[in-house]
C-alpha cells in the first residue's frame, strides 16, 4: 500500500466545521484495482504499461491522496495462466461467493475511513468484467476455447462483478457508496486527456 506524501496541508476534521481538534487530520484515500498498481496481475498480454499505471498514480499524489490496493479477485480465483474472459463466463455462484469474500473485507476498510471522517473514492477499471465501474465486458455466446474473432463486441454498460458485490455489502453495512470511477485505459475510445479529466473531476468531487 502506497501512502504518497501530499502537496497541500491536510484537511482537518475542525476545517469541515464539526468544531473537533485541529490536530485530527481527515485522509483522502483511493481504493483502487489491484492491477492499476500491479499490472503483472493481468492476464498475459493484457498490460499496457510496466508495473504501476503511472497516470493515475501521477493524478492521486498531486492531489494528496493516499493509496489503497484492494486485491485482484480474478487473479486469486484463476491464477496467472488464465484467459481473458467476459462477465458471463466468470459469473458462477463460486466467483460471486468469491468475490463476496473479498468484498466484506474491502468493505470494512472502507467503513472504517469512513467512520473516523476520511474521504473515499474507490478507482475501478472500466471494461473488466470484474472491476468495470461504468463499463463491463458482455458476451453470452462465447464459451469453451478462448476464441472469437476480432472485434467481437463484448463492451457494454454496467458494473464489474467484484464492484457490484463491494456495493452491495456496502448498503448492507449501512454505508454510504463512495464515489467511484474507472481507468479507460483498456477501451477502445481511451483518451489520456479525457481520462485524466475525469480522474480529476472524481477526486474533487
Amino acid at each position: 500500500m502506497a501512502r504518497p506524501m501530499p502537496d497541500a496541508p491536510p484537511v482537518t476534521i475542525a476545517d469541515r466545521g464539526t468544531g473537533a481538534s485541529m490536530l485530527e487530520t481527515v485522509a483522502r484515500v483511493a481504493f483502487v484495482a489491484h492491477c492499476l498498481l500491479n499490472q503483472n496481475a493481468k492476464v498475459d498480454g493484457g498490460a499496457r504499461c510496466p508495473g504501476v499505471y503511472s497516470p493515475l498514480v501521477e493524478v492521486l499524489r498531486e492531489r494528496g491522496w493516499e493509496l489503497e490496493q484492494m486485491p485482484c479477485p480474478e487473479l486469486a480465483f484463476t491464477g496467472l495462466n488464465r484467459f481473458w474472459a467476459v462477465r458471463e463466463q466468470l459469473d458462477t455462484l463460486a466467483y460471486r461467493r468469491h468475490c463476496a469474500r473479498i468484498a466484506a473485507a474491502v468493505s470494512g476498510a472502507i467503513a472504517a475511513r469512513v467512520e473516523r471522517g476520511d474521504e473515499v473514492v474507490l478507482v475501478g477499471l472500466e471494461g473488466s468484467p470484474s472491476m468495470g465501474v461504468r463499463v463491463t465486458s458482455s458476451d453470452p455466446g462465447r464459451g469453451g476455447r478462448p476464441e472469437w474473432p476480432d472485434g467481437a463486441p463484448e463492451l457494454t454498460p454496467g458494473r464489474g462483478i467484484l464492484v457490484e458485490e463491494l456495493l452491495a455489502e456496502l448498503e448492507r453495512r449501512g454505508v454510504p457508496a463512495p464515489r467511484a470511477g474507472g481507468v479507460t485505459h483498456v477501451l477502445p475510445v481511451h483518451d489520456p486527456t479525457a481520462e485524466r479529466a475525469q480522474l480529476v473531476a472524481l477526486l474533487e468531487g
